[in-house]
């Protein structure tokens, strides 16, 4: 029989971290809310994160590592609490029905440590690895480049092989966490060969000569804040290769279901933030003698985003059972990325619409939601990458 439920054990790392967030993150967000309000999420004139909301995330990453939270999707031998992917969709659930701010420092994503780096030796792992685990240091992955983004096999980083070192030059764009990031994952052609064997992954440090941080990039959703990162006669050592020479491409595929889930909860945690922000708002805003939200203009769009919230998490539900069935779930964990953005932007945008012009000032929060859930559309995979995913998986 298929069910859903969560061991006993998942169900109560889910239950203390849903109180680690009212306890440690509400309160958090509160205090900063104005600077959230009034300079969108502390971006600086010179386009740097506040000093306090760097300094207070990195604290609330350390304290999330601390209580077992932050790297709870890694297998126990990684450091992590082995949570199953379906644990996992809760825990983003849970996490971002809180809204957008501090609550992305409470899980690792991006930013943090990954099953990918489940392959460095005992040595590496001790270098690299078991800071990100502990929250102690961050990383950023860094794959796109301005002329490759889904199509990594057009990559034009290159890495050649000079004695014990090598030497990686080229340009990386899009970086998210970039110009914080203690250490890059960077992929680069190793082999001048058309296959997928051809790109290898690197661990490059912070301050190593010839890697270093390009223009800042503010976005819509300013959260973040990408990067270019330009590597020049960069010089690592052998150590710094993850896995074996040629399986970098290989290695970042065993990021994509995590990614792919972690998308599906954040959006629906996101959504129901919406939602239930609006409701409250609906039920007490009166016009024309009556509660807004006995008018059907606003009550039907509504019920219209609750009945795609639930769909889009019996999806993401249903992908993440398949894998964790042992199954490949591509085209689950792609219908799951492309349907969760999806629905999310449209139901921020009903969301912002029943408020009215309240709607669009930044206190409301939804405004922010919803310029995030834009570029989920596009990070992580574009909605058409997925589309194009699926049609093959259906041999079109």
């Amino acid at each position: 029989m298929v069910t859903f439920e969560l061991a006993p054990g998942e169900a109560r790392v889910i239950r203390d971290l849903g109180a680690f967030v009212e306890s440690e993150v509400v309160p958090l967000q509160e205090r900063y809310q104005p600077m959230f309000d009034h300079e969108g999420v502390g971006i600086l004139p010179e386009g740097t994160l506040h000093p306090d909301l760097l300094r207070a995330s990195r604290e609330l990453r350390r304290r999330s590592a601390k209580e077992g939270f932050y790297a709870m999707h890694l297998p126990e031998e990684m450091g992590g609490r082995g949570v199953s992917f379906c644990g996992l969709l809760q825990a983003h659930k849970e996490v971002f029905r809180h809204g957008l701010g501090f609550t992305l420092s409470v899980l690792a994503t991006i930013e943090g440590p990954s099953r990918m780096l489940g392959s460095l030796d005992a040595q590496q792992r001790r270098r690299w690895l078991d800071p990100l685990v502990r929250g102690e240091k961050t990383t950023c992955f860094a794959l796109t480049e301005p002329g490759a983004g889904s199509d990594v096999r057009n990559i034009q980083t290159r890495a050649r092989q000079e004695g014990d070192e090598w030497v990686i030059d080229g340009t990386k764009m899009f970086i998210t966490n970039g110009p914080y990031a203690d250490f890059a994952q960077v992929f680069a052609r190793t082999s001048d060969e058309d296959g997928l064997g051809s790109l290898t992954a690197f661990l490059v440090e912070k301050g190593t000569p010839g890697f270093t941080v390009g223009e800042t990039l503010e976005t819509i959703a300013n959260n973040g804040l990408p990067c270019e990162l330009r590597f020049e006669a960069c010089r690592v050592p052998q150590e710094s290769v993850i896995g074996g020479v040629g399986e970098g491409f290989f290695h970042a595929l065993t990021n994509i279901n995590d990614t792919r889930i972690q998308n599906g909860g954040m959006a629906i945690g996101l959504a129901q933030f919406c939602l239930d922000r609006t409701v409250e708002y609906v039920t007490q805003r009166t016009a024309f003698g009556k509660p807004v939200a006995k008018y059907q203009g606003v009550s039907f769009p509504l019920a219209d985003s609750m009945t795609e919230l639930r769909a889009a998490e019996a999806l993401a539900t249903w992908a993440a059972w398949r894998i964790d069935s042992g199954e490949s779930a591509i085209q689950e964990t792609s219908m799951t990325k492309l349907y969760c953005t999806e629905m999310l932007w449209d139901v921020a945008d009903r969301c912002i619409q029943a408020h009215g012009a309240v709607g669009v000032l930044r206190r409301a929060q939804i405004e922010r939601v919803l310029r995030w859930a834009r570029v989920m559309r596009i990070w992580e995979g574009t909605s058409e990458i997925q589309r194009m995913t699926i049609a093959k998986t259906m041999g079109l």
